[in-house]
């Protein structure tokens, strides 16, 4: 390979690590929001799934980090657009997920917010 393919793929691994390090903030932000009584869980997919600590764990983080392990296999054998493709899907994620992780600071905002003024 050359020297734009180890980058490009050194660039698209980093991403897929913050991937799942945002995809684990998501639930463990969503678990402690849930926790307050004052949220629930917005996706109706993982309203159910999230009620169930085994469920939860094995959807946020064992089955994406078996896919992630794939995807990094698979990536040796990936010609130039296939890896400049899974890059930008990486960052899509990433900014989806850092959105996420946003609003969850506002969710925690607005909790401490919340009972501050009640008292």
């Amino acid at each position: 390979m050359n020297s734009f393919n180890d980058c490009t793929i050194l660039c698209t691994k980093k991403r897929l690590f913050l991937l799942f390090m945002l995809n684990m903030s998501d639930w463990l932000c969503t678990l402690a929001l849930l926790s307050t009584g004052v949220f629930e869980e917005a996706n109706p997919l993982m309203k159910s799934v999230i009620a169930q600590p085994v469920y939860g764990f094995l959807a946020k983080i064992a089955l994406p980090l078996v896919l992630i392990i794939f995807a990094l296999g698979r990536m040796k054998d990936a010609d130039e657009n296939q890896i400049l493709l899974s890059n930008r899907i990486c960052l899509f994620g990433v900014s989806v997920y850092v959105l996420i992780n946003i609003y969850h600071i506002f969710c925690f905002w607005f909790v401490n917010y919340y009972r501050l003024s009640a008292v």
